[in-house]
């Protein structure tokens, strides 16, 4: 008994019928489907060009302490009346590029209303009732 070497290819032609419609169709898939493959890669290639103008339409979020009986004093680029609420004034800070930290305090100690005082650096804390501070991380 004689064995032969025989290749896939040959073995398939052997038992499966090919029309040479589908064969045809199988290369030319194939075909199709590398190429497309290959020029989703050639982006990759190319060298990176830096933005003119920022893109991005989020907004940065920063985390601001809340730190209750504490008086950050000096350092205040403004300062304006608020309403009765220290979490005004840490929104104020948030929403400002220029604040590193913020300084609440309680209405009737400057005056009849409350103030809220915004910081271009962060100075020392100090114990003080009146206050609520703040700093943006």
């Amino acid at each position: 008994m004689k064995l032969k070497m025989v290749t896939a290819w040959q073995y398939a032609k052997k038992i499966f019928v090919f029309p040479r419609s589908i064969i045809f169709f199988g290369l030319a898939l194939l075909l199709i489907l590398g190429f497309s493959t290959s020029l989703n890669f050639i982006p990759l290639a190319q060298p990176a060009t830096a933005q003119v103008a920022p893109l991005s339409t989020t907004i940065p979020r920063y985390v601001v302490t809340a730190e209750f009986g504490r008086d950050r004093g000096g350092s205040d680029y403004t300062h304006f009346p608020t309403s009765a609420s220290a979490s005004d004034c840490q929104q104020f800070c948030i929403n400002d590029n220029r604040c590193s930290a913020y300084t609440y305090v309680r209405p009737g100690v400057q005056g009849t209303s409350a103030v809220c005082y915004l910081k271009s650096v962060a100075p020392a804390s100090t114990p003080n009732s009146c206050c609520v501070s703040g700093v943006k991380l």
